[in-house]
């Protein structure tokens, strides 16, 4: 997203498994000058992983990711289609699992990013794009990604072997942000 009318993503990884995002992150940074991906903030939700922790843990993929120089991610209180416009921004890509999976919440989000600029801002909305995860991560959600991190916690507490919990999670995460990924979610089980 930028002045050069370039795209927002708004992420959410409660929603997906990290390793889609970090790649719809480097797809769209191959195809535009600046992007940014946002952590939405709603002050009604009680958060098991914070949306700075959220953050946090895509900036490190992002920044061992080839090609993503031009990516920043930042954590968005309130309307992202008010923080898109104070950026310049011409457009939303949204990344989902499926349409299936995610769908229904993203329609309504959807709506929310139409109507509200026309009704509160009375300015034209931007558009919306929805983005698939890889096929082979449509099963992954945040709860089965925090029900491995809680295994993992178990077997270190219990001073089981954990090899095994280790090698499910970085099929998930990438590896160099698997413990983050364990020590965040495995803390909200």
């Amino acid at each position: 997203m930028s002045s050069r009318n370039d795209p927002i993503e708004p992420m959410q990884i409660s929603k997906l498994t990290l390793a889609p995002q970090a790649a719809s992150g480097k797809y769209l940074a191959e195809r535009y000058g600046r992007v940014i991906c946002c952590i939405g903030v709603n002050p009604n939700k009680q958060y098991d992983v914070t949306p700075q922790s959220r953050a946090e843990i895509l900036r490190e993929m992002l920044s061992h990711d080839g090609g993503c120089n031009n990516v920043t991610v930042e954590v968005v209180s309130g309307y992202i289609w008010r923080f898109a416009r104070t950026q310049n921004a011409s457009s939303f890509f949204r990344g989902i699992r499926t349409w299936d999976a995610d769908g229904g919440d993203e329609r309504t989000l959807q709506i929310l990013n139409t109507w509200g600029p026309l009704i509160l801002g009375r300015i034209w909305p931007m558009k919306t794009m929805f983005l698939e995860g890889d096929p082979q991560y449509r099963h992954v959600s945040s709860t089965l990604v925090r029900q491995i991190c809680a295994r993992r916690k178990e077997a270190i507490e219990s001073e089981d072997s954990n090899a095994d919990i280790n090698k499910e999670l970085t099929r998930l995460v990438p590896e160099r942000v698997a413990s983050k990924v364990a020590e965040v979610y495995g803390a909200s089980s």
